[in-house]
């Protein structure tokens, strides 16, 4: 139910995008376009665990966000290419199944490379996710004098590279000769597990089979501002 949710939210949000930002292109054809532009962007939304679940745990969404630097060149009007570099967070949450403790919360940095195409509005490509860094907060839910919770690291060698598929719109706010403020969606699924080495447990599951398919898909929605002065042509 949580998987098909998240599935309709991200279909939503892309629509949300998809529709106005083709309306502008077609208007756009025959305008002057910018054969490059750069600049920051930042976008802020949701992840969730999209693998199977064990039986005796629920899993929920989980804070995800990327802050980074983005450039594209046109090779023609409607065509060209796109490289985004950033620090992204996403990750996954679990609890016992009708309790909402003990629950799990695994949160994943990432050094975000993002090479793609550029479609009119629309960047189309992959993200690669390098691992940073990883944690664990654990709530026990235990009485005193009993820790009500912990924290713990993960260690760079049980995370693995994140393969995404990333389809990104950008729809423009404000324009002038200098740059664009535009808002941003992203929707990144991705291809492998994001943790390796034996898996991991959930709490309340009942299997004694960890949990070794951990695929997470984000939805990011936030803004860039991308610099192109000087760079328009017909």
């Amino acid at each position: 139910m949580k998987k098909n949710r998240f599935s309709t939210l991200a279909i939503a949000l892309l629509l949300l995008v998809t529709i106005p930002t083709i309306t502008m292109a077609q208007a756009q054809d025959t305008l002057p376009y910018k054969a490059y532009e750069f600049g920051l962007f930042g976008t802020a939304g949701a992840s969730i665990f999209n693998g199977t679940l064990p039986d005796g745990s629920k899993t929920d969404l989980h804070f995800a966000y990327t802050l980074g630097v983005l450039g594209t060149v046109a090779a023609s009007h409607d065509f060209g290419f796109s490289l985004g570099i950033g620090a992204e967070t996403r990750g996954m949450f679990f609890k016992e199944q009708g309790k909402t403790e003990p629950n799990q919360t695994i949160t994943l940095n990432y050094l975000s490379i993002q090479p793609g195409l550029r479609f009119k509005s629309f960047l189309v490509g992959i993200n690669i996710g390098m691992p940073l860094s990883g944690k664990v907060d654990y709530v026990t839910g235990l009485p005193s004098p009993l820790p009500a919770s912990y924290s713990s690291d993960i260690g760079k060698d049980t995370l693995n590279t994140v393969i995404d598929i990333r389809l990104a719109g950008l729809l423009p706010i404000v324009e002038n000769d200098f740059g664009n403020l535009y808002f941003m969606m992203e929707v990144s699924y991705p291809l492998s597990d994001a943790i390796g080495k034996g898996g991991f447990f959930t709490p309340g599951q009942t299997s004694i089979t960890p949990v070794t398919k951990s695929p997470i898909p984000t939805v990011q929605i936030g803004f860039s501002y991308l610099f192109s002065p000087g760079a328009k042509t017909k």
